[in-house]
């Protein structure tokens, strides 16, 4: 009897660490080194890339895992269609608009308004598609009742109020969102990383499963993030180089906020959003 063909599935992994996930990246979440990843072909029956299970780690043994090039012309370049976010100026510091399968995180210190501005982006986006806003730090009321208080429209809006990843993957999988934000990253946690919210361990599991959950679908996810007393983004570096944006919120006075993009791979950095902090929320101010 002949031996019946090895299938399976498609997925990349660093040369440098064995880190396996299911899309290319430029750089290694996990060892930092740039253009290490190679696709590989994880065998039906084998073990299976880094992201599955816990979704960190190693690659499995190299006996279910055979690598291969392929062409750079069959590849299909990431110029994917934009979703504006209604707010002139945060498209502008994101490039025009927000990248479909991209994931955007947003620093600032507490109490600038990071939550207002995104649940206001939430409201106004240009799309017919579901939203989800995943909420660890507030209550559901209380989110309903700031965006009373600005006026905003939320009946296209689903709201969850949890801190477990396994509950959010799985209303992901259920609303099927076009639009997702998570306040905080630093309250995501999985039984999985064995540790309490806002580790490294934690940070880099969820992170990264939130960012492979989008990077396989036409969404764009939002990660609020906290920052250091020294106004750094709160976390290990990889969290940073998970993401596509590193946008950060930032005040010269009580009522004025700043808006730059720190890192963005699909337009300038040189952008400024400027905000004024209202009664009615942030209101775009003109150059």
């Amino acid at each position: 009897m002949s031996a019946k063909k090895k299938t399976g599935t498609t997925a990349f992994r660093c040369a440098k660490c064995g880190f396996s996930q299911p899309r290319w990246l430029g750089r290694c979440p996990d060892c930092g080194e740039w253009n290490t990843f190679e696709e590989i072909i994880v065998a039906d029956g084998g073990p299976g890339p880094g992201f599955s299970g816990s979704g960190m780690g190693g690659a499995g043994s190299a006996g279910g895992i055979l690598a291969r090039p392929v062409p750079l012309s069959s590849v299909e370049a990431q110029d994917g269609a934009r979703l504006p976010t209604g707010i002139a100026e945060l498209d502008r510091v994101l490039g025009g608009a927000a990248m479909k399968r991209s994931a955007v995180l947003v620093g600032g210190e507490p109490g600038i308004g990071k939550s207002t501005l995104l649940l206001q982006a939430a409201a106004s986006a240009s799309t017919n598609g579901r939203i989800l806003y995943v909420s660890g730090e507030e209550s559901a009321a209380q989110i309903r009742s700031r965006a009373d208080r600005l006026g905003l429209d939320v009946s296209r809006i689903e709201i969850l109020c949890t801190g477990r990843l396994e509950d959010i993957e799985r209303a992901l999988n259920d609303v099927h969102p076009v639009f997702v934000i998570v306040d905080s990253i630093q309250t995501v946690y999985s039984p999985d990383a064995g540790a309490v919210p806002g580790t490294v361990n934690q940070l880099k599991l969820c992170a990264h499963q939130l960012v492979s959950w989008v990077k396989e679908r036409d969404s764009v996810l939002f990660l609020v993030a906290h920052v250091t007393k020294e106004g750094a983004i709160a976390g290990p570096k990889a969290l940073e180089h998970l993401v596509d944006t590193v946008i950060s919120f930032e005040r010269n006075d009580d009522d004025v906020r700043f808006l730059r993009a720190l890192k963005n791979r699909f337009g300038s950095v040189d952008e400024i959003g400027i905000f004024q902090m209202t009664a009615q929320g942030l209101a775009t101010v003109e150059d």
